[in-house]
């Protein structure tokens, strides 16, 4: 809230459709293949709302791609290989910024994917 000359300004609350494009933006950076905080981050900033309704329109976006992915009859090999180069591309960058956990990160991420995960056994 802000408050001038006696009078309180109560901040606009963004309509439905306003915060749908806001989902839509943010799932655009998650295919991109951005990072949950920076996609937080940025949202924040663009829209000029506070972080927890960032985070919050951060997690509809990766909803809204998830379930798009579930619904869609999706050619899994194609979608396969897309997810393979966009987490290449993403280590590439991290290695270059040096930034080694995103580059482990996406290493883990890529082996799951593709199935070549240590197989652990707890006893």
């Amino acid at each position: 809230m802000q408050r001038w000359a006696n009078q309180i300004v109560m901040p606009k609350r963004a309509t439905k459709q306003e915060t749908e494009l806001r989902v839509a933006h943010a799932a655009e950076l998650v295919a991109e293949g951005q990072a949950y905080s920076s996609i937080t981050s940025l949202v924040a900033a663009k829209y000029g709302i506070s972080r927890r309704i960032a985070r919050q329109i951060t997690s509809n976006a990766y909803l809204l791609l998830k379930n798009d992915i579930e619904e869609g009859d999706l050619n899994r090999p194609e979608m396969t290989a897309k997810l393979v180069c966009t987490l290449e591309n993403a280590m590439h960058r991290a290695m270059r910024e040096k930034q080694y956990s995103a580059v482990a990160s996406n290493a883990k991420v890529l082996m799951k994917l593709i199935g070549l995960e240590a197989k652990t056994q707890i006893r």
